[in-house]
């Protein structure tokens, strides 16, 4: 599980009785820290072990955290449809939630129908320990015969009230303080993950490049878009373009950078381009060192999560305290890239994820792909001085067209 901001990963095991009405979470910080959490009807209950056994249980009272449903969906939920993650075939489901048009995603897979992939907007009460993440994969899931969670229950009924007054987000965020790491736990419950990263230097992207994907917005009222990367640093141009469906007032959307100038371009049907230059330049190919970004895991290669070979996990800063997560293939090959959402994004058409399919290095394109509309103004000056950049200045860390700072 990834937070929204540039904390730690989590690993975590869930094990839920639907005849208890009951579900316990525990917690394993990849870096520090354990917190196990269990939940009958409207209580919370912290757990305490010695390692082995439980030693104690204490009464968090009514946290507003339930145990988790049998269903992740809600009756306004809509697939979105049906695409593959990686190698793994999902069925694309948003869910709308307040403030509107905000939503949350569940990528189910079409196996088992169990969920693969989860992606909040914000963090929420609705699914327990996994809504207090932006991001959450499933390494394995399983039917059991039955569970020790009867003996949980009645062990927590004479269980004492907390004298702490800390919410379970400020419980799941002390974590990273602690001295110690689970590290026998983790290793049981996923043996292919490592909290530290081989020597390998950070991914950087070749001088000619094409990707394609899909990307996630937040918003309910849109779904995933077909995207296509073109990249040429020996002319130091990009162009992403979104393709809008039928119907769509525009067929298409560029994010063109030219050198250190960038410009949101919406391709109107029926009219010619309109172009704003409100972007930075274009992206350096060594933007992960720049960033800087730090490897949090590293996924051995064969599961669902690494089908492309041994995967790293990025955290790469941005405005704090938005984070980036992103996903490469010891090879070099991404497979995610996820920027973290903020309280008032909602309604403003951002994306949350942007799963690749392709990736297609050295591949060449027509300059003429990177060309400027007419049409496209630069970013007025102020009176008496030349144009300003077209970005702040912290993008320039990744981007061309900004004094480099690291913020």
């Amino acid at each position: 599980m990834a937070p929204f901001s540039n904390t730690q990963l989590v690993l975590t095991e869930i094990v839920h009785d639907d005849e208890l009405h009951a579900t316990r979470m525990k917690a394993y910080g990849l870096r520090s820290g354990t917190l196990d959490l269990f939940v009958q009807g409207d209580k919370t209950y912290a757990l305490h072990s010695d390692g082995q056994q439980i030693t104690g249980c204490e009464d968090l009272g009514d946290t507003g955290w339930r145990p988790l449903p049998r269903d992740w969906l809600a009756p306004q939920s809509q697939c979105a449809g049906s695409a593959p993650l990686g190698e793994t075939e999902v069925d694309w489901w948003k869910t709308p939630v307040e403030p509107m048009p905000s939503s949350y995603w569940v990528w189910s897979k079409q196996s088992d129908h169990t969920p693969f992939r989860l992606v909040f907007q914000a963090a929420s009460d609705r699914l327990g320990i996994l809504s207090q993440y932006a991001l959450d994969y499933q390494v394995r899931f399983s039917a059991v015969p039955k569970t020790d969670l009867a003996a949980i229950a009645s062990a927590c009924k004479s269980a004492r009230k907390s004298p702490e007054n800390r919410t379970l987000h400020e419980r799941l965020a002390a974590m990273a303080q602690s001295p110690t790491r689970a590290n026998h736990a983790i290793e049981q419950l996923m043996p292919e993950v490592a909290a530290t990263c081989s020597a390998a230097p950070l991914p950087t992207w070749p001088d000619q490049l094409a990707i394609t994907g899909l990307m996630t917005p937040f918003d309910f009222n849109e779904s995933p878009y077909p995207t296509e990367v073109l990249y040429d640093w020996s002319v130091q141009s990009q162009r992403s373009r979104v393709f809008f469906p039928p119907g769509s007032p525009s067929t298409a959307q560029d994010a063109l950078m030219i050198g250190p100038r960038g410009y949101n371009v919406s391709h109107l049907r029926g009219r010619g381009p309109v172009c704003a230059p409100v972007l930075p330049g274009t992206v350096r190919p060594d933007w992960p060192v720049r960033a800087p970004c730090s490897c949090e895991a590293e996924i051995a290669g064969g599961t669902l999560l690494s089908p492309y070979g041994t995967t790293r996990v990025l955290a790469c800063p941005l405005a704090s305290p938005r984070a980036a997560w992103a996903w490469y293939s010891a090879s070099g090959r991404p497979t995610l890239f996820m920027v973290t959402s903020l309280p008032g994004d909602e309604g403003f058409g951002l994306f949350a994820a942007l799963d690749y399919r392709d990736w297609l290095p050295g591949h060449q394109v027509a300059r003429s792909v990177f060309a400027k509309p007419q049409h496209c103004p630069l970013p007025p000056a102020p009176p008496g001085k030349a144009a300003p950049a077209a970005a702040p200045s912290h993008c320039g860390t990744c981007h061309l067209g900004a004094p480099a700072s690291r913020r």
